[in-house]
């Protein structure tokens, strides 16, 4: 599977509570041209997304033009544009691309990767999403 969710930190209903802060972990290895491809979805309760990082878990394949994370209907909401999240930017282990701020997302919109390039070469990123519930019981996953 490309794209898996690796941690949550908060699993447990009890645990969203509105205003505590929550992280999601994703493992993106999908293809350098696979295009707009789903992170996390916005689950039960609408949720304020603070922070995302995109960080190389290796050298990013030259296949890889940019990797933008954007969200909501139309990928409205830009939350690393593809100016920024390019090959050059991840191009060595550990290099990261980050985005600080706050956007709401309402229930089942999606956070997506939108991976644009020249091959089929994999990618190796590991996505951090940090948000919280603004109302009980939401969630990403």
């Amino acid at each position: 599977m490309p794209i898996g969710v690796t941690v949550n930190s908060r699993t447990e209903v009890a645990d969203r509570i509105a205003g505590e802060t929550q992280e999601i972990e994703v493992s993106v290895t999908a293809a350098a041209n696979a295009g707009i491809t789903t992170l996390a979805t916005v689950i039960t309760q609408p949720c304020l997304i603070e922070s995302i990082v995109i960080h190389a878990d290796a050298a990013q394949t030259g296949d890889m033009t940019s990797c933008a994370v954007e969200g909501g209907v139309g990928q409205v909401v830009t939350f690393i544009g593809a100016g920024d999240a390019i090959q050059a930017n991840l191009s060595a282990a550990d290099e990261q691309v980050a985005w600080v701020g706050a956007a709401r997302l309402a229930t089942g919109k999606i956070i997506y990767i939108d991976l644009q390039g020249t091959g089929v070469t994999p990618v190796d990123l590991t996505i951090t999403i940090q948000y919280y519930s603004c109302v009980d019981g939401g969630y990403l996953a």
